[in-house]
């Protein structure tokens, strides 16, 4: 009998961690237009893996669209968690941000010494005063393509 009640015990605690879950149910009120939409980012040319990209609507809009670029620059733009990107013009911030001389130690939860962060996207393009690429999403797929100069290391506040 005792074995039996330790077994439905882990049986229990599997089905909760396992089942109960949830994914990230779309919200009524997210815009079923939603459109299709990537976002290539280059640097000198060359792709640029890791940056984060994301939309600043004229119009407020009530969710966040946004995405990470890949090792071929693109981002495959995300709004609350589902594919696509809500109607209308937007502005678009790029940002990517390093750490560079964090100590091995750090790696696997230890102290050691703290690395140092550093921008490496122009940070005129980080701001929605001040980026100058913008993107207009209409009903169909959208991919557009936004070069953003040459790296820069600034360090990060």
């Amino acid at each position: 009998m005792k074995n039996f009640t330790i077994f439905l015990s882990c049986a229990l605690i599997l089905a909760a961690s396992f089942g109960c879950t949830k994914k990230n149910a779309r919200p009524a009120d997210l815009p079923e237009d939603m459109s299709p939409c990537s976002i290539t980012i280059t640097q000198d040319g060359t792709p640029v893996e890791g940056a984060t990209v994301a939309l600043e609507y004229e119009t407020p809009v009530k969710y966040q669209t946004s995405g990470t670029t890949d090792a071929k620059g693109v981002a495959i733009m995300m709004t609350y968690g589902h594919a696509g990107a809500q109607q209308g013009t937007a502005k678009v911030l790029v940002s990517k941000l390093v750490t560079e001389g964090a100590s091995e130690a750090e790696d696997y939860g230890e102290s050691g010494e703290m690395g140092q962060d550093f921008e490496t996207i122009d940070l005129k393009y980080k701001a929605v005063d001040t980026t100058d690429l913008t993107i207009t999403i209409g009903k169909d797929n959208v991919a557009e393509s936004f070069e953003v100069g040459a790296p820069v290391r600034i360090p990060a506040n």
